[in-house]
């Protein structure tokens, strides 16, 4: 049972950090950022703080939620920073 909790977190740093990155290989495809929700990105954002305070003020020992919402931090500022590049262009 081990090895299904250990993976299935995994699974999930994984899946929401990697979820940016089709849209940071658009931008850099089209050279645009035409296309991207910045509301979205700040929801994002401002989800991913919240709920790494949340995790920390509460005491939840999860290290894969921590690894997730500090990779979607990561990963959002990123976007965010390509969508500015792509931006001024």
């Amino acid at each position: 049972m081990e090895i299904v909790k250990q993976l299935s977190g995994v699974l999930l740093s994984l899946s929401f950090a990697c979820a940016y990155i089709p849209q940071i290989i658009r931008f850099f495809r089209t050279k645009s950022s035409n296309d991207v929700s910045v509301g979205m990105l700040f929801l994002n954002l401002s989800g991913y703080i919240s709920g790494l305070v949340y995790v920390y003020t509460n005491g939840i020992a999860g290290t894969w939620v921590v690894v997730n919402y500090t990779a979607g931090i990561l990963m959002t500022i990123c976007t965010m920073g390509c969508w500015v590049y792509f931006t001024k262009k």
